[in-house]
């Protein structure tokens, strides 16, 4: 078994007075709630709840019993994170929380229906179609956010029970890299040519504004320096769905210590150097648990000098993009044949550790 999948779906509510009154309101209990705290150094519900409740519910006799508790808590999460070193600060429109007890959300009927102070307020649940493969995830709370031009949305997180291990074993090897962002055992590239052109006018755009150092060439830096880290998220979102999605149970893949970029020139390490290999990992490693398979690091010493035909390992084998190994003569690209190694290493690891560590019940 696996932990619980989490996973977060954003809804866009649109302008609504309603909500401006609720959220502004909601955060004006919360703060009282935290002068309360501050005060008498504690962040306990308990207490939080027996200092303040009678008071707001005379003070705001709108707001549901419900919502004062929603505040509460926040409140008192809010206290505890800064451990009174500075009183937190509740601004008129921050974000507001929602729970179970006052956030209703319906799938099947398309709808959600939210507490405000003016009431239960039913609004249609508008989500991509991409969203709609978690209806079937249990709704556990969610965040009202208001953006710009007084725009609303709601962040629902949803929860997955723990999906069952798939019990055939069937292994695929992925050695990590920068000319290949990611090579697989079953002789698959994701070569990063275009990946480096892109990032290279990043870098270039970047480099001349740097160089200006103005309040406008900085602001400008800002946003690059996003597209840049989004373009980067895109693909590899891309890659690890398209490599989870092969008929493979194990995912082996090499530490990521262990990718080396000393080998390559200048331009192509400041190009493609600070990829975000760890970030392709993590992606890689939950949309792998939500299908029931499983990933597994492996010290990848030796992988690209050992011959993955007949296991002779010699530093000589592998010349740049060609291995070939001096013993039985055979040949192929030296990441692909790092990757075949890698796969090998990976189920042994995992079969050991299954057999030191045993599911008991």
């Amino acid at each position: 078994m696996i932990n619980k999948q989490v996973t977060t779906i954003i809804i866009k509510l649109g302008k609504n007075d309603n909500l401006n009154s609720t959220v502004s309101t909601y955060n004006k209990i919360c703060q009282e709630i935290i002068n309360y705290g501050f005060e008498n150094h504690t962040f306990n519900k308990n207490k939080l709840h027996y200092g303040t409740y009678k008071l707001i519910r005379e003070k705001y006799p709108r707001f549901s019993s419900a919502m004062v508790q929603t505040a509460r808590d926040h409140a008192s999460d809010m206290l505890k994170s800064l451990k009174f070193k500075v009183k937190p600060i509740k601004k008129e429109y921050s974000s507001i929380r929602y729970d179970k007890r006052c956030l209703s959300v319906m799938f099947d009927k398309k709808k959600i229906s939210i507490n405000t102070m003016f009431g239960r307020l039913k609004l249609p649940l508008n989500v991509a179609d991409y969203y709609l493969k978690y209806k079937d995830w249990k709704y556990t709370n969610a965040q009202l956010i208001r953006r710009k031009y007084k725009n609303y949305f709601l962040n629902l997180q949803m929860e997955q029970s723990p999906v069952e291990k798939q019990k055939e074993i069937k292994v695929l090897g992925i050695d990590v890299g920068i000319k290949n962002i990611a090579t697989l055992s079953n002789n698959i590239f994701f070569n990063s040519k275009k990946l480096r052109n892109i990032k290279g006018k990043y870098q270039k755009q970047k480099s001349d504004l740097q160089s200006k150092g103005t309040k406008s060439s900085k602001r400008k830096l800002k946003l690059i320096s996003g597209k840049e880290n989004r373009f980067v998220k895109n693909v590899n979102h891309i890659i690890s769905k398209q490599i989870v999605n092969l008929p493979y149970t194990l995912f082996a893949m090499e530490n990521i210590k262990h990718i080396k970029t000393k080998r390559l020139n200048k331009t192509m390490r400041k190009n493609i150097g600070n990829w975000s290999f760890r970030k392709l990992m993590s992606f890689l490693e939950y949309k792998a648990e939500r299908l029931g398979k499983s990933v597994i690091y492996i010290n990848p010493r030796y992988t690209s000098q050992e011959c993955s035909h007949c296991g002779f390992t010699d530093k000589n084998n592998r010349n740049n993009n060609l291995f070939h190994c001096n013993e039985c003569g055979y040949e192929l690209h030296a990441d692909l044949n790092a990757s075949r190694n890698i796969a090998r290493i990976g189920i042994s690891d995992f079969v050991q550790g299954a057999v030191n560590h045993p599911n008991v019940a």
